[in-house]
C-alpha cells in the first residue's frame, strides 16, 4: 500500500469537465449496475446544498498521499499488532477495490482474532455507497450482535 498503481495515479491526476464525476471511477466499478449506483450517488451528494464538505485542495491532496504511502510500507510482520486487538471488528470493501486493493481486507480479517469480512460484489472503493441499504442492514446487524 505504500503507492497507488499507475493507473490510479493517472486517475488521480487528470481533469475533468465535472470534478466530482472522479468518484465513478474511484468508488465504482466500470460495469453498468456500478456506474448507475455512482450516478445516484453523485444525485444524493450534489442535493445536498449546505454544510458540505470543503473540495479537496491541491494543497490537501499530496498531502493525503503521503500519509497514505508512509503508513503503508512494508514492515516485518507488519500484522503482528493486529492479533492483539480482542473487540469484534467488521471489515467491509468491494470485491474490486482498486484505491487499496481488496485482498488487504481479506488479511485484516485473518489477522484480527475477532473480525467479520464482507466483500460487496462488484463493489469498488465505495462500496457503501454503491451498496448503501445492505451497508446499513450488514451495519447495524454487526452493533446489534
Amino acid at each position: 500500500m505504500a503507492e497507488f498503481t499507475p493507473e490510479v495515479g493517472e486517475m488521480f491526476g487528470r481533469d475533468r469537465a465535472v470534478p466530482d464525476e472522479l468518484w465513478l471511477e474511484a468508488f465504482f466499478t466500470p460495469s453498468e449496475k456500478s456506474q448507475a449506483a455512482g450516478r445516484a450517488f453523485l444525485e444524493r451528494i450534489r442535493a445536498r446544498k449546505e454544510d458540505r464538505d470543503p473540495p479537496i485542495s491541491e494543497q490537501v491532496a499530496p498531502a493525503l498521499l503521503a500519509a497514505i504511502a508512509a503508513w503503508g510500507v512494508q514492515r516485518t510482520d507488519a500484522f503482528a499488532y493486529l492479533r492483539g486487538i480482542a473487540q469484534p471488528f467488521l471489515v467491509i470493501n468491494g470485491s474490486n477495490d482498486i484505491i487499496i486493493s481488496s485482498i488487504n481486507s481479506f488479511h485484516l480479517q485473518q489477522n484480527l482474532p475477532n473480525a467479520k469480512l464482507i466483500l460487496y460484489r462488484d463493489g469498488n472503493h465505495g462500496s457503501q455507497y454503491q451498496y448503501p441499504r445492505e451497508f446499513l442492514r450488514d451495519v447495524s446487524a454487526f452493533l446489534a450482535g
